[in-house]
């Protein structure tokens, strides 16, 4: 245990640490809401993103949608700009999968900011994280996510420095339990006590876990 805990990352240029938004490795959900898309994804749903019906090229070569069929989820983004950014993650996901093996793309539910006792700056990381793999059938179909059965956990790396730096423990999430915004609550009371936030954002993201493997 004592050689699992020293393989963690503890590192502001660990994501799960330090998250930072970053079109190349990770993209935020804006619908369904974080309680009802971790129903659905928990219950083995296969969830479609919104997609261009057509795509055209302007005078400058920039890609046009003439039309967006909506999908089970939403971005923040433009639907050329998502589309981009799936791409990208499906890509770099597959490759860590055929090289090493490794599953590195999650859907992560909860952020909490906090800071360091003795700096102001303010700390993102992802709270509970559940393993998916993305697909497309083809270029005229939607991108696709499916939990996968890695496990749903919570961020091992938050886990240990809060236990280890502010002798705080958070608790298990058991991931048979669909509710997590129940869960996302019990960690919102322990972070007041720390005047730190806990929100309910949702992200497909990249997140490396080559050492603990």
């Amino acid at each position: 245990e004592l050689w699992k805990k020293r393989l963690l990352d503890l590192g502001k240029s660990n994501k799960l640490i330090n998250f930072k938004e970053n079109k190349r490795s990770n993209i935020a959900i804006a619908s369904p809401k974080c309680g009802d898309i971790f129903k659905l994804i928990h219950d083995e749903k296969s969830l479609s993103f919104s997609y261009p019906l057509k795509t055209t090229f302007d005078e400058r070569g920039e890609e046009q949608s003439l039309s967006v069929v909506k999908g089970d989820i939403e971005t923040f983004c433009s639907i050329n700009e998502q589309q981009r950014t799936l791409k990208s993650l499906r890509a770099k996901a597959k490759t860590s999968i055929e090289e090493q093996g490794v599953n590195i793309l999650y859907l992560t539910f909860g952020m909490i900011r906090w800071r360091e006792y003795d700096n102001f700056e303010i700390i993102a990381s992802p709270i509970v994280l559940v393993p998916v793999n993305i697909k497309i059938e083809s270029i005229n179909q939607p991108y696709t996510i499916n939990m996968i059965n890695d496990g749903i956990i919570v961020n091992p790396s938050l886990l240990y420095k809060f236990n280890n730096d502010f002798n705080i423990k958070l608790p298990d999430f058991d991931e048979h339990e669909d509710n997590i915004v129940e869960y996302l609550d019990i960690i919102s009371q322990i972070a007041k006590k720390n005047n730190w936030k806990v929100s309910d954002e949702v992200y497909l993201s990249l997140l490396s876990f080559l050492k603990i493997n």
